[in-house]
């Protein structure tokens, strides 16, 4: 094997040691934004459930909580994918 073949394997190595720790990176961006998504999602149920008891709830909470419920299961089993 050439030097110049050798140089194209170690460049190809390089190159896909990059993507994996691009993709790697990419994975965990997408964990934290889901996180945070979940995060929201309980600080909105809270504050319905608050306006709910204080007797300031919109028509729509009963219905807003089963949404808000339903992303919160979906977003944590793409989690543990």
């Amino acid at each position: 094997m050439g030097l110049l073949d050798k140089a194209k394997d170690a460049a190809k190595v390089v190159g896909d040691k990059a993507q994996e720790g691009l993709k790697a990176g990419q994975e965990k961006v997408d964990e934290v934004k889901t996180k945070k998504q979940i995060s929201e999602a309980k600080e909105q149920i809270g504050g319905i459930v608050y306006l709910q008891r204080t007797g300031a709830a919109p028509a729509t909470a009963e219905a807003d909580i089963d949404r808000m419920v339903g992303e919160i299961k979906d977003a944590e089993a793409r989690l543990a994918d």
